[in-house]
């Protein structure tokens, strides 16, 4: 073998003397030449050092080390090996590795990782894990997943998604879910609360397993703070609202603890904060009242529930009042068409110009409140989502109003109600 040092086969031998007489014993492993050439599959090798003794699935490099000298050293050759110690890791408890080596992976496009990934997005916290590695993590499996899994990976999606707009209004405030949740029911226009329902909210509601003597108060809350911001259920659901609540822990949990903070957040009126990742609206500023509506609306979108037609008011007026300018009074516009009573958005758009005093912004917000008792009374006969857009997209066009983008026009009001619409 000395005769042929330059040899690619004379170092691939060599390599495979290094392998079995050095560095498989190091983990435990003892392999016979006549063994090894019976194994066809060199991975199977790396796993049996994986798993020869407790913790030798911590010493990564040393593992890939040896699999270049079994001849795995493409790029896939690797990101094979990490994905067993990565999963090795997660049977043996050590989620912070099998993490860091996911991370590795995603960035690789490794996608038969993703159902590990997919199970580290949805399990216990870790030191360096946030929201946004959660999604990204999330996010890899959506893209890679097999068929029967997409539906239960995007509700897991969504449920991220939420928690990552709670902590962003918890960031921009420096408030969360425990403060001041009774004031959140207290003068509400737009469902009459009764003095019990209001008292009965002054702080975080237990849900199951509580430690209150009565469960049926707590629900009769719970559904209190929900019909602040939802319509009641339509008659063929065929569900009450004490089902829904007992069945589905995740909708009682975040409408008692969650839901008072938000809808207090969502009467905050001149609240601008500094965002710096992530826009709303196309600026580094976002308006808190506005996101605080958007995240309502998203979670209600996400259970089922259409809105009240305060809630969309409330959001239409965060983007009217916001600038002033022709783009905001055109989104404005758009949010005031998801209404049921068309006569509220005529209320807003009427206040709107009694508040205003410059020519441009009086003239703006005219030419939008006729467009919108046209838009409306055209789409009566249209039921069908994107009947609505097109109508919408196509009106705005003829009359040469400039809506830079209909895809953003089509992602806001979608974000708005998609259901509802």
């Amino acid at each position: 073998m000395n005769l042929f040092p330059g040899s690619s086969a004379v170092k691939a031998e060599n390599d495979i003397i290094d392998a079995l007489t050095t560095k498989l014993p190091r983990f435990g492993v003892s392999l016979l030449p006549l063994q090894f050439r019976q194994i066809k599959d060199p991975m199977e090798i790396i796993k049996m050092v994986i798993t020869s003794q407790p913790g030798a699935y911590l010493d990564v490099d040393e593992i890939i080390e040896v699999s270049k000298l079994l001849g795995l050293r493409s790029k896939d050759d690797i990101s094979a090996v990490e994905e067993a110690i990565a999963r090795e890791a997660a049977v043996a408890g050590d989620l912070q590795l099998a993490f860091d080596l996911c991370l590795i992976l995603v960035k690789k496009g490794h996608g038969l990782v993703w159902d590990l990934c997919a199970a580290i997005a949805r399990g216990p916290g870790l030191e360096n894990m946030d929201v946004n590695s959660r999604k990204l993590l999330l996010g890899f499996a959506l893209s890679n997943c097999d068929e029967e899994s997409i539906g239960e990976l995007l509700h897991a999606w969504k449920d991220l998604d939420m928690q990552g707009q709670c902590e962003t209004l918890m960031t921009l405030t420096g408030t969360g879910p425990n403060f001041s949740v009774k004031s959140a029911l207290v003068n509400s226009d737009s469902v009459e609360q009764t003095e019990e329902a209001s008292s009965s909210t002054a702080g975080v509601v237990p849900i199951n397993g509580s430690t209150t003597d009565d469960q049926v108060g707590h629900r009769s809350t719970t559904e209190n703070i929900v019909l602040s911001i939802a319509r009641d259920l339509p008659l063929e659901t065929g569900s009450m609202w004490d089902s829904l609540l007992l069945e589905n822990e995740r909708v009682s949990s975040f409408a008692a603890s969650e839901l008072p903070w938000l809808i207090q957040l969502s009467r905050t009126v001149g609240s601008t904060k500094k965002l710096n990742s992530g826009l709303i609206f196309g600026e580094n500023y976002v308006n808190v009242r506005a996101y605080a509506v958007v995240t309502i609306l998203s979670w209600l979108t996400k259970n089922g529930f259409a809105p009240r037609d305060d809630l969309i008011v409330s959001l239409a007026k965060s983007v009217i009042e916001s600038q002033a300018t022709e783009w905001e009074d055109i989104l404005g516009c758009s949010v005031l068409l998801n209404l049921v009573d068309a006569f509220n958005g005529v209320e807003v758009i009427e206040e709107e110009l009694r508040r205003r005093r410059n020519y441009q912004e009086i003239c703006s917000i005219m030419n939008v409140g006729m467009k919108y008792g046209l838009l409306h009374n055209s789409g009566v006969e249209c039921e069908d989502f994107n009947r609505r857009r097109e109508l919408l997209l196509r009106f705005f066009k003829e009359k040469h109003m400039p809506v830079s983008s209909g895809n953003r026009l089509y992602i806001f009001v979608r974000s708005v109600c998609r259901k509802y619409v």
